[in-house]
């Protein structure tokens, strides 16, 4: 139980130091600016009040100049080793440009009170090597604590990340079951399949064919994280056929994908809930039939579109599974999806998944 508290306790201290920058300038700025008075002067900096006020002043000055540079360096290498897995290669560029440029400020400064003749300063060789000795290792245990700070930072990012899927996929499940599992549904399928078996015995088995394919569906996926597109279609096609079997000519589907997306991914039940919105929002009838369309478009992208036919009650359901495929696209590819709403049509595009651009779970 102590290890647990201790370790409570550090989480609770990290983010303090880690939530914002200026935080850390505002310590580390008179910190560096008394070191580097006391490389200048030694003791007898805290021996003149004069001193000590003058040389302060100046001396902030230049340690915010110079924790400025320092932190543009280090946001500069991030960005341009920011394609490399392994951080040694940064991490050495970082290290070898701090030194560089402390190294020019710290003998800069000697120069600067040297040629000023500045009261109580006189150059000394000795301070000066120590100064350099202490600026470099300054330099490499800031860089190692900022480099620590930042991992915290995107280790905490994943782990809400990671909790934030699993309540998505906890809710999505329930969303996307809901319209097969309910009375309702089940009741409008078995009727439909009534009609079916005295009206077309042959149509009946096709549809009953297709209904298990919708449930053995479910239960062989729903708790997946991914499935192919080819996979997540051919499911489509089950349970659009249930929907047909119910309103005939008052909804129509049309599928155009492109061969080479069929193996990319998309999270399961995606499709199913964006028709099974479609329809919820939409009035069906064959005057005016719903007219659902999925195809492939540019750059792996997948488009989901129909034409608008209000109903007078709006379904908050279905916005919240929207809402669902929108947030698990989020965290599972780092893409979002694009939502297009005209006064006619209603387009949803959908970023199809490589396998290695999965997020980390």
């Amino acid at each position: 139980m102590m290890q647990i508290r201790n370790d409570n306790l550090l989480v609770k201290w990290l983010p303090k130091i880690a939530r914002k920058d200026v935080h850390f300038f505002r310590f580390m700025v008179p910190v560096l600016s008394v070191l580097l008075n006391l490389s200048l002067f030694g003791l007898g900096y805290f021996l003149s009040l004069s001193t000590f006020f003058i040389s302060s002043a100046i001396a902030l000055v230049f340690s915010g100049i110079w924790w400025l540079i320092l932190q543009a360096v280090s946001d500069l290498t991030k960005m341009h080793f920011a394609g490399d897995r392994l951080p040694f290669k940064r991490l050495f560029t970082a290290i070898c440009l701090h030194i560089i440029i402390t190294t020019l400020f710290i003998t800069v400064m000697h120069w600067f009170y040297d040629a000023a003749r500045f009261p109580g300063y006189e150059f000394n060789d000795s301070r000066y090597g120590w100064s350099l000795i202490m600026g470099v290792i300054l330099n490499v245990f800031i860089i190692l604590l900022l480099e620590g700070i930042a991992g915290f930072r995107n280790w905490k990012a994943t782990m809400i990340e990671t909790e934030q899927l699993k309540k998505e996929y906890m809710q999505s499940q329930l969303l996307g079951l809901k319209s097969q599992v309910n009375p309702h549904f089940l009741f409008n399928s078995l009727n439909s399949l009534s009609s079916l078996i005295s009206e077309d015995q042959e149509r009946a088995e096709q549809f009953l064919d297709e209904m298990s394919k919708v449930y053995r569906y479910l239960l062989r996926n729903s708790d997946d994280q991914l499935v192919t597109l080819e996979t997540e279609l051919q499911f489509v096609k089950s349970y659009f056929f249930l929907l047909k079997s119910r309103y005939s000519d008052g909804i129509e589907m049309e599928l155009e994908v492109d061969p080479s997306h069929l193996q990319l991914t998309l999270p399961p039940l995606t499709l199913q809930m964006l028709v099974e919105a479609a329809y919820n929002q939409n009035t069906v009838n064959k005057d005016k039939p719903l007219k659902i369309e999925i195809r492939s478009i540019d750059n792996d992208w997948l488009r989901v579109k129909n034409n608008i036919e209000k109903k007078v009650v709006n379904d908050m359901a279905d916005q919240s599974g929207l809402e669902n495929v929108a947030n698990k696209f989020r965290l599972l590819s780092q893409h979002s999806i694009v939502i297009t709403k005209s006064v006619h049509h209603n387009i949803i595009d959908l970023p199809l998944i490589h396998q290695y651009e999965k997020s980390p779970v």
